[in-house]
């Protein structure tokens, strides 16, 4: 008896010492973003200033907002989406996967045309009379239409001009937008068409033009919180994307708010 009292006494010994451990030692908070990869470095910027205030980990989970949305739509559960357009957004909300109460646009962009940087083709004002398929005899560089928004605009802003067909063959589609961008970096082909924002931050392409909003549909970011994760964290995460505060890092990073 006394030995089966000794192990009872050592069991809650050990039980009573593990809890006030778990008090001491709570789990490490932490939010997981799934965003466009075209906002990779504002939103990297915004979150860890937001890490730095919170003492909260975020988790970025970077891609074409297309495939994001399709992640989320097999199981995937982020506590926010950031998309590269409202038609993704607007997909997981018909679906009731997206909370259509907590979703913001968030910030705008701007289209441009590109090459490389020791490219012989010069920069020009844009005007709609322009003969862009007779620019260059090379391949064009976009984001693929179906899954990246980046590439939905540039396509928009073919068809406006009346050279998407013209140019389709000549297409060099890409995963997403930064990738689109890196293939002119590399010279792979003599030109892209990519967000403004992604353009100014390399030093490997020069901007030959930048197209006008009336060719394509208005470029904004929207954001929303997912259905099932929706917390005291994530939103204060959300609050403190679209804060005042963040505005001057957004415009550092050449976006519009």
């Amino acid at each position: 008896m006394k030995v089966v009292r000794t192990i009872t006494y050592l069991v809650v010994l050990v039980f009573l010492f593990s809890a006030c451990g778990s008090k001491k030692s709570p789990q490490k908070q932490e939010l997981l973003v799934f965003c466009a990869a075209s906002l990779t470095d504002v939103i990297t910027d915004i979150t860890s200033s937001f890490e730095e205030t919170t003492k909260i980990d975020v988790k970025l989970n970077l891609a074409s907002s297309g495939t994001l949305a399709r992640q989320i739509e097999n199981g995937a559960q982020p506590d926010l989406f950031i998309s590269a357009n409202k038609k993704w957004l607007d997909y997981l909300i018909e679906k009731g996967i997206a909370d259509s109460t907590l979703s913001n646009r968030i910030a705008g962009n701007r289209m441009v045309l590109v090459a490389p940087v020791n490219s012989a083709l010069q920069s020009f004002q844009f005007s709609d009379t322009i003969n862009l398929p007779g620019l260059f005899d090379g391949r064009l560089s976009i984001g693929d239409p179906q899954h990246v928004p980046a590439g939905t605009y540039a396509m928009q802003i073919l068809e406006n001009l009346g050279c998407a067909d013209e140019l389709k063959p000549r297409f060099l589609p890409a995963k997403d937008v930064r990738s689109a961008l890196m293939v002119v970096e590399l010279g792979e082909v003599e030109a892209g068409i990519v967000y403004k924002t992604n353009a100014l931050k390399s030093g490997k392409v020069k901007v030959l033009t930048e197209f006008p909003d009336s060719l394509h549909k208005p470029v904004g970011y929207y954001m929303c919180s997912i259905k099932g994760a929706e917390n005291d964290r994530s939103l204060q995460l959300y609050n403190y994307i679209v804060s005042e505060k963040m505005t001057p890092v957004w415009e550092k990073y050449g976006f519009k708010r």
